[in-house]
């Protein structure tokens, strides 16, 4: 069959897509946990070069074979598919080294969080600036919403969303993700204690922006969809601790 590349005894099927992008997909790891390096080194003893390694193994050998293919670089959630699961490999290859989840959690948070500060000052502002307008967000999800619509008419384990108008009661804007890959996967390999920590990054790349979203339903706790909504004239949440263990009834 195109596009697919066998793997001999039915063993899991790795997509082209995945297959043709190691290259990259490893350098977006190393993108991201580099931002970390020396949290890493400390928590494994080891130099960054081989506990990076060892990531990417776990990644490449357990993962990558078994990633739905959801449209590749023409859609958006295939990054988040892919960079996602690069914190849940990392987390793999820390288990064995006795770092428990929520540190496991917490390095998350520092990896994601320092990527979102090397956006320039201008750039959050200009983001600021567009949560405000509900206007252009609506037309803008409204469209990805369409995308989305498509796509998943072609691959079924992609997102698919619904932008909710009028915004749900008390917010400025509101979208739904009724399907998360993300979620899925987690559940049918096993990782599922990781989605709530996967979530809360949303968290931090908002907050970071000064864009305060709220949260209270995820597809991978209530199993009908995840919530986004902000709040223009409210204080983002901190989001660590992680916002699902602030009792404040967000997730």
């Amino acid at each position: 069959m195109i596009g697919l590349i066998y793997i001999k005894d039915k063993e899991e099927v790795m997509h082209e897509y995945y297959a043709k992008n190691k290259a990259k997909l490893k350098k977006d790891m190393n993108k991201m946990l580099s931002l970390i390096s020396g949290e890493l080194e400390e928590a494994s003893g080891k130099q960054y070069k081989e506990i990076i390694e060892e990531i990417w193994t776990y990644y490449e050998n357990e993962l990558l074979d078994k990633f739905p293919y959801i449209g590749g670089n023409k859609v958006s959630g295939t990054r988040d598919l892919t960079g996602a699961y690069c914190f849940v490999a990392m987390g793999e290859v820390l288990k064995k080294y006795g770092i428990g989840i929520d540190e496991i959690g917490k390095l998350m948070v520092l990896s994601y969080e320092r990527l979102a500060y090397k956006m320039s000052p201008i750039v959050r502002k200009i983001f600021r600036k567009l949560a405000k307008n509900t206007k252009l967000l609506n037309k803008m999800f409204l469209k990805r919403d369409d995308k989305n619509e498509k796509n998943v008419s072609k691959y079924p384990d992609s997102f698919k969303t619904k932008t909710e108008i009028p915004p749900e009661e008390g917010y400025d804007f509101s979208f739904h993700n009724i399907a998360c890959p993300l979620a899925n996967f987690a559940k049918k390999y096993g990782y599922e204690e990781y989605m709530p920590y996967l979530c809360n990054l949303d968290y931090v790349m908002l907050g970071v922006m000064g864009i305060p979203l709220f949260r209270e339903h995820t597809c991978f706790e209530d199993g009908d969809y995840c919530d986004f909504k902000i709040k223009n004239d409210a204080k983002s949440l901190p989001y660590w601790p992680p916002v699902f263990r602030q009792g404040k009834g967000y997730k």
